[in-house]
């Protein structure tokens, strides 16, 4: 397939590369404020997004001949309102996780910039996020979406066809499936497993059902010549996708498949979690763990299905049938 991403956004760390092109040319200090900043941060994948989005405040503080060592609340509430009706994907409206994430990671660059006593305090100190929901907005697919989903990304060559049923037969996010290497499958047990990295840097070693495995194992062999390293999700000329890559990938499959809903690699995660959650025996605790959730809110948020609906009608039945069986009391 093509890696050609179609807009401008940064990928992966270029834009730290970018600062330290920056720093050799100009005489700004804001570009080592933020080279600093990005490299206290734990996980690689927190300082790609949060240099994504500081890439974007910075723009906007361009467009309106403003410094950012300048700014100010109100310059900082005007580009919230900004992304909420144009930071998402290709110009729409954000998503309230989106929001949030973008408005953390200015939050944190200020704050670090006060903490390293560059600022005396922070213009994102006071912002308002989106509040916390214990639910989940992201669209999912039900069983017979997700199989026509499944079948029109096979349509498309066996590499599609892999990463759609890794990521919804194990709900891994883009950015885990995108990293994953060849060194990462092996066999366990009569498991072909995958190690994956979640959030934070904790490596998690997640069995993949048998059917998924022997595919995997099909095309690592055909697809990839049998190599044993390097990228497991690679572009026709070996080169590992980006996560914008992957994301263009999943919408020109939904775009084939058209299964009523705009499908995106989250869509594909929450369609494992809530296709999981209304099984009969599904128990959410093991969701969570090959989520790599770590905090049970964050899973139930899935929980939203047909199944959620007959467990609860469960807990009402047991206490009426407790109570009216019982007679009463002479």
């Amino acid at each position: 397939m093509s890696t050609d991403l179609g807009d401008d956004r940064p990928s992966e760390l270029e834009v730290v590369d970018e600062f330290v092109v920056d720093e050799q040319h100009n005489e700004d200090p804001w570009p080592h404020f933020v080279r600093a900043w990005l490299i206290a941060q734990r996980a690689p994948n927190t300082a790609r997004t949060y240099a994504t989005a500081e890439l974007q405040w910075r723009e906007h503080c361009a467009d309106r001949g403003l410094h950012p060592l300048q700014a100010r609340r109100g310059d900082v509430d005007d580009w919230k309102q900004e992304i909420t009706a144009h930071g998402g994907f290709h110009g729409r409206p954000a998503s309230t996780n989106t929001i949030k994430l973008k408005l953390a990671a200015v939050s944190s660059l200020y704050a670090y910039l006060v903490g390293e006593d560059i600022l005396g305090s922070s213009p994102a100190a006071h912002i308002k996020r989106p509040p916390v929901s214990d639910y989940a907005a992201t669209a999912a697919m039900d069983p017979r979406q997700a199989a026509k989903f499944t079948a029109a990304a096979e349509t498309l060559g066996l590499m599609p066809y892999v990463a759609v049923r890794i990521l919804l037969g194990r709900g891994l996010r883009a950015t885990e499936l995108v990293g994953l290497d060849v060194s990462d499958i092996v066999e366990h047990f009569g498991y072909v497993t995958i190690t994956v990295t979640h959030k934070g840097g904790k490596r998690q070693e997640l069995p993949l059902s048998p059917a998924t495995g022997h595919l995997v194992r099909t095309y690592t062999d055909t697809c990839l010549g049998g190599r044993v390293s390097g990228p497991l999700i690679a572009s026709p000329d070996g080169a590992r996708l980006t996560y914008w890559d992957l994301y263009n990938l999943v919408a020109r499959i939904s775009r084939r498949a058209k299964v009523g809903i705009q499908v995106t690699p989250h869509v594909l995660r929450a369609s494992h979690a809530t296709i999981y959650l209304d099984q009969d025996g599904a128990q959410i605790d093991r969701l969570q763990d090959g989520l790599g959730h770590a905090s049970l809110d964050n899973t139930k948020s899935y929980d939203r299905g047909a199944g959620a609906l007959s467990r609860l009608a469960s807990v009402s039945t047991a206490v009426e049938d407790a109570y009216l069986n019982s007679g009463p009391m002479r």
